[in-house]
């Protein structure tokens, strides 16, 4: 099956971003539509092309080796379709271990869709979003990672872009794609922090937002590694996406972690003094409101604060460290919505 990998021009600033592109020998010519697609006019017989994006935060590299992982594992299996793959839209911070562009220290991840004449990492950005808008996409999936704990999860963004039916239908389908990949499915802040937050700049936000196509954001593993288990769960997911649309044979399943309902991801509870953090639930799983998520101690083991959930739901993360201040959210939460 053919597999094919080209370079994104950076305008000669190594090292680059690269593609590979995965399609199948003998192409299934079955109709196929999202929920924008007829606002793009696009031809009706035309098959899926989906673009799987890893590591715009350098430090994030779960992406990384789930890409090359589907590179090699879909090969040979892919029935129908085109899938794009770019391993890392953040090379040079992924070779220095940090989460922000090197030189600049901006986040990518809120610059898109960049600036043809703008800095380094407004170049970058924009050669990327250049890159990937000319292979038309029909969905974009970018992959992340949380802290060490965290249960993976999908992330659906907000169309704040758009109104009435045309919103409406365009997050429904993300919500269909979301729930094909058998994790937990979060929908983002509401659209006031949302677009306070500049998530509608992130990568998704904008192909949501500008390209008005399908987008979601997979979150698995731990910064800094390429954890096994992070990316046999990216790949579970991508596949189930794969499936819905009739890229691959099968149909979804739930991934073992998956926590079924409506779910909202959002800050948890801050902590009210200094001292130590101590975690006295698993992530994912359910509470209930007033129950306690975590104690603050002193390093005699005095306990100087019971920190409990605000509503019902469930951790999805544990902030990464272990000494708190007054003031910091100790916990990512899912809130039931």
């Amino acid at each position: 099956m053919p597999r094919s990998v080209a370079r994104v021009d950076q305008g000669g600033r190594p090292p680059d971003v690269t593609v590979i592109s995965v399609v199948p020998t003998s192409r299934r010519r079955a109709p196929y539509a999202t929920a924008s697609s007829a606002r793009h006019a696009r031809d009706s017989a035309r098959e899926p092309v989906v673009v799987v994006t890893g590591n715009v935060h350098g430090d994030e590299c779960t992406g990384v080796g789930a890409c090359l992982r589907l590179a090699e594992e879909l090969d040979e299996v892919l029935t129908a379709g085109t899938l794009h793959l770019y391993p890392s839209l953040n090379p040079e911070a992924l070779e220095r271990r940090t989460r922000r562009h090197p030189d600049e220290d901006v986040d990518l991840n809120r610059l898109f869709p960049g600036e043809v004449h703008g800095s380094p990492a407004e170049r970058l950005v924009h050669a990327t979003w250049t890159d990937i808008s000319a292979r038309r996409p029909d969905l974009v999936v970018d992959i992340h990672a949380d802290a060490p704990g965290a249960i993976p999860y999908v992330l659906v963004d907000r169309a704040v872009a758009l109104r009435g039916s045309e919103r409406t239908r365009l997050e429904a389908e993300c919500q269909r794609l979301a729930e094909a990949t058998g994790l937990t499915v979060l929908q983002e802040y509401p659209d006031e922090r949302y677009s306070r937050y500049r998530l509608d700049r992130s990568l998704t936000g904008a192909v949501l937002n500008r390209m008005q196509i399908p987008a979601l954001t997979i979150e698995a593993g731990p910064r800094l590694v390429m954890d096994a288990r992070a990316m046999d769960t990216v790949l579970h997911a991508v596949r189930g996406i794969l499936a819905s649309l009739q890229m691959l044979p099968g149909e979804p399943t739930p991934h073992p972690t998956q926590l079924p309902g409506a779910w909202r991801r959002d800050s948890g509870p801050r902590a009210g003094a200094a001292g130590v953090l101590i975690a006295m639930v698993q992530p994912g799983v359910a509470v209930h409101r007033g129950d306690v998520l975590a104690e603050v101690r002193t390093l005699g083991g005095g306990v100087l604060e019971r920190i409990r959930a605000e509503g019902e739901g469930f951790v999805v993360s544990f902030v990464e460290r272990a000494h708190v201040v007054s003031g910091v959210p100790v916990c990512t939460y899912g809130f039931a919505v």
